[in-house]
């Protein structure tokens, strides 16, 4: 659990006394005597047809009232933050300290929180009588989209994390989706490269042509076409094929699996072979 520190404000700050709700005999007296004065609040409210005009102070006075009792803000307390900035996050909380710690909403400070580029869901919640504890669950990137000369990096489910910057660097380890379409569609290929960890580990590139089907491109730099049915089936028969044939000691353009009863290996650029698959005549 990393700990937040946030601002102490001099306007706002009270001082540092020992408050007396910190003596167990006195935090009974210190809960009663905020609810008897809410209570009398309202009252007063309500007999004199002013409640909606003085709804916001009888919100003002509790909030103060319990201030006086104690229950002001000492620790911002932040879990499961990996990849958001401290800044970035400071920045949305914006909470003094020695604040009252009911000023702080902790809806409104969830929304916050879940607008940053890094989060996919937040918690908030207060532990009386001075602590804000805030719970990220932050999104996983599995590979970067390039698209166009700008690279971002996407979750599983193809959204979009972060875009641009030095921070994607950091992450130059994960795969390599190209084109439009691909995030939508990315999870599905790689599941599919890694069923072959031989020929995953040689995969430079996946990249999505015209949103139907994918071309991989090897660290070698020659092309895998995969064909748009049954990927996951032609992916395999290349695998065999490698074994079989040292496929990646060749000076290869391209392996063409488009075709349910061939493999077309282009060399040079200029040669193309056609291999029948295993058990077939040419």
């Amino acid at each position: 659990m990393r700990q937040l520190s946030v601002a102490s404000s001099a306007k706002n700050k009270r001082k540092r006394s020992t408050p007396f709700w910190k003596k167990a005999a006195f935090k009974p007296l210190a809960f009663s005597a905020v609810m008897g004065l809410s209570a009398a609040l309202l009252t007063y409210a309500v007999k004199t047809g002013l409640a909606d005009l003085a709804s916001s102070r009888f919100e003002r006075a509790t909030v103060e009232a319990t201030a006086n009792s104690g229950f002001i803000l000492r620790d911002v307390l932040v879990e499961g933050r990996s990849n958001t900035p401290i800044e970035d996050l400071r920045a949305v909380v914006n909470l003094e300290l020695d604040q009252p710690i009911f000023d702080a909403d902790p809806e409104t400070l969830r929304e916050r929180i879940e607008a940053l580029p890094w989060v996919a869901t937040a918690m908030v919640e207060r532990q009386l009588p001075d602590i804000i504890h805030i719970r990220l669950n932050e999104h996983r990137p599995t590979a970067i989209w390039q698209h166009d000369s700008t690279f971002s990096l996407i979750n599983k489910e193809g959204d979009v994390i972060l875009t641009g910057g030095e921070d994607i660097k950091v992450f130059s380890h994960l795969p390599l989706v190209v084109g439009t379409g691909a995030p939508a569609h990315a999870q599905e290929v790689l599941q599919i490269l890694r069923t072959e960890p031989e020929l995953h580990k040689r995969v430079k590139a996946a990249v999505r042509v015209s949103d139907r089907r994918w071309d991989i491109v090897m660290d070698n730099d020659f092309t895998i076409r995969l064909p748009e049915d049954h990927p996951e089936k032609a992916w395999s028969r290349l695998a065999l094929y490698t074994k079989e044939n040292e496929l990646f000691e060749k000076k290869l353009a391209s392996v063409d699996l488009r075709f349910p009863d061939r493999i077309l290996i282009k060399i040079d650029d200029l040669e193309t072979i056609r291999k029948p698959l295993l058990g077939q005549d040419t």
